[in-house]
């Protein structure tokens, strides 16, 4: 008898931005081209090395795994049909469809083992291979300790793909729904070697649509159709064109004069479009927050970090910096993300701490004052690392403004490009860096994994003794236990603000104008932002 796993209750879901969904084929001639704009550039394609948002709504654009989000917010199957749970629940068994990639090879069991052994291995380097944590050897196949034939996915046959766990994953089905976890084809990557993601025709498809026209640094790239996809009668949109604009005057010009369908806006523009019927607003599970690097004096003093986190007025910050772009935060884990299984509440409510990470400017001078007599230091100068979009500037001056008020302190605005943002973060070459990370599923784990002693997005060097033991129970010993989990994930949350390892600023949303004639765009609050698989335009 199978027995179905226990998933957290959610808060995280989709929104269909436009009207229901109806039920017509589609057809080229029927349905037009969808002008989209983004923020930022594509980083890479690669599912086994890619971490941003942008890349992921591309990836689920172009690829599909075993799982899909649907247009509920729910992970439902995708590339397989069925499966079969053991009794223990540590053994899946997934039944594969009948598809195809874009070079009519058809996808098998064994391009799972491939890609998902390729994300495991260390010599890739990936940082969402720790996503595979609970699936069996994962952990001693990322540390080398065991060779990657060892991680615990196996092809019975072409169509029969054996997945075994080392421990229960209430998260599974949805972690399962992110590009990382998309099957390889062998033989198409080691064709293009190096190249593989790094541009449109050094990609392959077996998701809705194909990439064309990226280069691998240029701004506009379209999506086309997939004729080979398995569930191609499904996808409306015959081609989406994609340009990124980082100047939102430039973006709401093109959208007035009707040569793009969607872009986000400005404060000044939200003021002005909010009351009009093509305003939206796509909520997100995402915190915007500022991480500082340990391994940079004094930012190893906790009073110093506590200090700086409590200089800046959150509340004005959202209402006059942000417009409807955010709301004040005072915990890492976002928002809409999950429910904390003891209360029935907002995780994130519940884990709010405002006496941590709350704005109290007396406060934080006598921290500053504390900080600079324990590390012997008079004067500090900091740089204050972000992205060069319009949004990320104006926050960071706001953050500069406020930091500026402690005694002693200079900050220095570096302003560069989102894909050297990331390097510079991997690489530790910053003292504070603004960051935006979005829950990948719907549990506080895909936020709170990122501050263990040994996560690969620990940029700042972080560590916490009774931090990682949290983290580490909620997955072993209390794994099965829903409310000792939330209990370790809410203690967890605590000890962050607490020691001000990170000082969350806002969750995000992104006000923004969508045609009224573009129907369907799915918006997640986890995962990949967008899925354009249902979208049309008439």
């Amino acid at each position: 008898m199978n027995k179905t796993l226990k998933v957290s209750a959610l808060l995280s879901g989709a929104v269909i931005l436009g009207s229901a969904i109806v039920p017509v084929t589609a057809s080229a001639a029927k349905y037009k081209t969808i002008n989209w704009t983004e923020g930022a550039n594509v980083g890479t394609m690669d599912p086994s090395k890619t971490t941003a948002a942008i890349d992921f709504t591309y990836l689920q654009s172009i690829g599909e795994g075993l799982y899909r989000t649907d247009k509920s917010g729910k992970p439902a199957l995708a590339g397989a049909t069925s499966v079969d749970k053991s009794e223990d629940g540590l053994t899946f068994t997934y039944h594969l469809r009948d598809a195809k990639w874009s070079n009519g090879d058809p996808v098998t069991a064994n391009d799972y083992v491939y890609g998902w052994q390729r994300t495991n291995d260390p010599k890739t380097a990936s940082q969402y291979a720790y996503l595979f944590s609970g699936i069996k050897n994962a952990d001693e196949v990322q540390n080398g300790d065991k060779p990657v034939t060892d991680l615990g996915v196996k092809a019975i046959d072409d169509k029969t793909l054996e997945v075994t766990l080392d421990r229960p994953m209430p998260q599974l089905e949805s972690v399962m729904t992110m590009a990382t976890f998309e099957p390889q084809n062998k033989k198409f990557v080691d064709k293009v070697g190096k190249k593989y993601g790094t541009a449109s025709k050094y990609t392959i498809s077996n998701g809705p649509f194909v990439m064309k026209g990226w280069t691998g640094s240029n701004n506009k790239i379209s999506l086309v159709k997939n004729k080979d996809y398995w569930d191609a009668k499904t996808v409306k949109t015959p081609k989406i064109n994609i340009q990124t604009i980082k100047d939102q005057n430039t973006g709401y010009n093109l959208y007035k004069s009707k040569k793009v369908d969607y872009t986000t806006l400005s404060p000044d523009q939200y003021k002005a479009s909010k009351d009009k019927k093509d305003f939206t607003v796509i909520s997100q599970a995402s915190t915007a927050f500022i991480e500082f690097n340990e391994n940079k004096k004094p930012l190893d003093n906790t009073n110093i970090r506590k200090a700086l986190s409590k200089s800046i007025d959150r509340s004005t910050m959202s209402s006059k910096i942000l417009g409807g772009g955010g709301k004040p935060a005072y915990s890492f884990t976002a928002t809409k993300l999950a429910k904390d299984s003891n209360s029935g509440k907002d995780f994130a409510k519940v884990a709010a701490d405002k006496d941590a990470s709350g704005y109290d400017l007396k406060e934080a001078k006598k921290l500053w004052k504390q900080g600079l007599k324990e590390t012997g230091k008079k004067k500090v100068n900091l740089q204050y690392l972000t992205d060069d979009t319009d949004g990320a500037k104006r926050s960071a001056q706001f953050v500069q403004s406020q930091m500026e008020k402690l005694p002693g302190l200079k900050v220095t605005i570096k302003t560069v490009p989102f894909k050297q943002r990331i390097s510079l973060s991997d690489d530790k070459k910053f003292d504070m860096v603004n960051t935006i990370w979005g829950g990948d599923y719907a549990d506080p784990s895909t936020f709170l994994d990122l501050y263990t002693s040994d996560s690969s997005f620990n940029n700042g060097s972080w560590k916490n003794a009774d931090y990682d033991k949290l983290m580490s129970d909620a997955k072993t010993t209390d794994a099965n236990d829903e409310n000792k989990r939330y209990e370790d994930y809410a203690k967890a949350e605590k000890l962050l603000q607490d020691d001000a390892a990170i000082a969350p600023i806002y969750y995000q949303a992104k006000p923004s104008l969508l045609n009224t004639s573009v129907k369907s765009v799915v918006s997640n609050t986890t995962g990949a932002p967008f899925d354009w698989k249902w979208a049309y335009k008439k």
